[in-house]
This record gives C-alpha cells, structure tokens and sequence, in this order.
C-alpha cells in the first residue's frame, strides 16, 4: 500500500496566515486530496470575504437607509413583537404618512402618523406620544431599537406578513 503525502504550503490572506500540517492518505490519495483542496478553497474564500473592509458579518446589524426604509414598511403588513412584554402587534405604515396599528394581545387599535429622518430614524405619533427607532436587519430577521450603536438593546422584532 503506498502512501499519499499531500504537503500544503502557507496560506496567506490579508495579513492572516495558517500554517497547515502534512496529510497522509492511503490508495485513494488523489481524490481525497481534490476534496481537501476543495474544502480549503472554500474556507479562503469564506476567510477573504469575512475579512473585506464593509463586509458584514451574519450577526452584524445593518441599520436601514431612510430608502430601505421607506422601501421595506410602505403599504406592507408587519407583526412585531415587543421583546420587554412580549405583546404582539400588527402595523401598517402608508405611503401618505399614516400608521395603524391593531393589538394581537387584545389592547385594541390605534391610528397616528409616521415619518422618517434623513438618518433613518423612524419615529410615530400615536395616542398623544411620539416614539422614534432605527430598524436594522440582522441575519434574516428585522428588528429595531432606540439608538442605532451596534450595542443598542432590542425593542421590538418584526416579520413581514
């Protein structure tokens, strides 16, 4: 039985190296070294993205533009969850700078009016108070919070209906 020694040299991306240690494989050593080289391939990649200045991380938030904004809540039908209580709501944000919203816990509705600053701040005047947040996108999953500092804690998560 021959032996197969597959020596992979210095692996440099961005100032990040790995040094990889010798890999023994047995008769079948050739496509068992396709398919490490294949997996190593895409870890580079995975690595050299990860690594690209502006590129965004899975966990990361990404607060929304006043345009991603307006593009993501107009004339669209979100449920959004508080996260202090708990408590279910469903919203309705018009093109014409209305809002309604109707709670899914039974507390009742409301209409006001919503706007968005040049930053992204979202803020609704309903019920006599005004409430402002900034919305992001984390993962998959849409959220907002009271600041837009990557710290802030969660206020609300919102699905799209």
């Amino acid at each position: 039985m021959t032996t197969f020694l597959v020596q992979l040299a210095l692996l440099t991306v961005h100032g990040l190296s790995v040094r990889l240690a010798p890999f023994h494989a047995g008769q079948d050593g050739t496509a068992l070294t396709r398919r490490v080289m294949a997996a190593l391939a895409l870890i580079a990649v995975a690595v050299f993205a990860a690594l690209l200045p502006g590129a965004a991380r899975a966990d990361e938030r990404i607060y929304l533009s006043k345009t991603e904004i307006e593009a993501s809540l107009m004339d669209k039908a979100i449920v959004s969850k508080n996260i202090a209580s708990g408590k279910l709501s469903h919203w309705e944000f018009h093109g014409d700078g209305t809002v309604e919203a109707v709670s899914l816990s039974g507390l009742g509705r409301a209409a006001g009016t919503w706007s968005i600053h040049d930053d992204g701040q979202t803020c609704v005047k309903m019920l006599g108070r005004i409430g402002c947040r900034y919305w992001f996108r984390q993962g998959g999953a849409y959220a907002n919070a009271d600041t837009n500092q990557p710290d802030a804690p969660v206020v609300a998560e919102v699905r799209y209906n």
